[in-house]
């Protein structure tokens, strides 16, 4: 048996979150992804970003996450001898990824055309915050700016809070599975056609995807949305952020079975053909006299013990749960998204980290291996594509090839 990408070997540029975690998704499904970092400060996620106490040995938690089982080369791309080593790797390999801001890449002289020039088949994924042409092509990106451009943040937080970005990064998430889907696809294609091809995957584009319903609304409706805090664009009252007794749900009750489920559990099922709350005009009409009638109700029980109650109901409903708590949900243990990873050396432990967000019957998404340390496989990946040891030692000499710390 064998994994989706088994064979495929993916020469990774790439740095900080969107573009890696690409890279990693298709490493989960067998792909050899060689990961070319800057000798001596290697991906800014190891030690210069998120705060992390692994950070002191260049292994902080974010990038660990990022960087699932491939392996790293520390190369000097702006020496020419260190071009011309990855010249060789890119001769030798199926896809090209990178997120260099819009005029390095050229700089570099690792633009499509010239690595195009040397394997014609390859597939070539340029990850940018705006995209390669327009009037922002060469503007830096990070999520949160991204969001603010993209119109998330004006349809995220309260009327109290106004605009607000999220606590989480989900335009560098949606931009990186973006990224491994369009690299699937390419590669799907040249089995098809023989051709390899460029692509084109911008963070401002992976926004608005994230937001297809919002801006479906805009464009066909004029409905620009607007800051419902936790509450739903449905308008509907009990869907909703509720208090109980301990701790918080979230409701997303908007069908007539949900209130029904609703007014039954909390020993009031005479309530759905109350004029009051008989049909959704009626329920957003008297939404705070519904609103206070579930709180009072919510009062006598547990967050806990509602989500069980009500989903018997078939009502949508959750917990409002920390990272720590949703993590130890035995509905996450069951479904296998929380990967067991190799341990790196040194390490007592595996790790456990997120994976790809399916599960497959067989040859499924696992690590094939660690996150790697910085420059951890140098040499055996420049021998893999033909380097001499003479050479490699003169590549360390001069600075161009960075070796692993002692």
């Amino acid at each position: 048996m064998a994994k989706a990408f088994d064979g495929i070997k993916i020469i990774d540029f790439s740095q900080v979150l969107a573009a890696p975690f690409a890279a990693t998704q298709l490493a989960l499904l067998g792909a050899d992804v060689i990961k070319i970092e800057p000798p001596k400060i290697g991906d800014q996620m190891r030690n210069r970003m998120l705060p992390s106490r692994l950070a002191d040995i260049d292994m902080a938690s974010s990038f660990l996450a990022m960087n699932i089982g491939k392996r790293s080369l520390a190369l000097d791309l702006k020496d020419p001898r260190g071009k011309e080593v990855a010249f060789k790797l890119v001769a030798n390999s199926d896809v090209v990824l990178h997120n260099f801001r819009g005029g390095v890449v050229d700089r570099l002289g690792l633009d499509y055309a010239a690595v195009k020039a040397v394997n014609p088949t390859i597939i070539y994924c340029a990850v940018t915050g705006f995209g390669n042409q327009g009037p922002k092509a060469r503007d830096a990106a990070y999520d949160g700016a991204v969001q603010a451009a993209a119109g998330m943040m004006a349809n995220n937080g309260s009327a109290e809070s106004g605009p607000t970005r999220t606590g989480y990064f989900p335009v560098d998430m949606m931009t990186g599975m973006t990224a491994a889907y369009a690299i699937a696809g390419a590669l799907f294609r040249r089995e098809r056609t023989g051709e390899g091809q460029f692509l084109d995957v911008a963070m401002l584009d992976a926004a608005l995807t994230l937001q297809a319903s919002g801006f479906g609304q805009y464009l066909v409706d004029g409905n620009p949305g607007g800051l419902f805090g936790n509450s739903s664009a449905t308008l509907m009252p009990t869907a909703d952020c509720f208090p109980t007794g301990e701790g918080q749900v979230l409701m997303a009750a908007t069908q007539q079975n949900h209130v029904a489920g609703i007014f039954e559990e909390i020993g009031q099922a005479d309530l759905i053909s109350d004029p009051r709350f008989a049909t959704i005009a009626a329920r957003i009409e008297n939404r705070e006299a519904l609103k206070a009638l579930i709180i009072k109700a919510f009062a006598s029980d547990s967050a806990a013990n509602w989500e069980v109650r009500l989903a018997a109901h078939g009502v949508p409903i959750a917990k409002v749960r920390s990272v720590a708590e949703a993590s130890e949900t035995p509905q996450l243990q069951h479904r296998g998204v929380l990967q067991k990873v190799p341990a790196p050396a040194g390490f007592d432990d595996g790790l456990t980290l997120v994976g790809s967000a399916f599960m497959a019957d067989n040859d499924g998404p696992s690590a094939s291996g660690p996150p790697p340390y910085l420059a951890e496989h140098s040499a055996a990946v420049l021998r893999e594509f033909g380097v001499t040891d003479a050479e490699i030692d003169s590549l360390v000499s001069a600075g161009v090839v960075g070796l692993p710390k002692a």
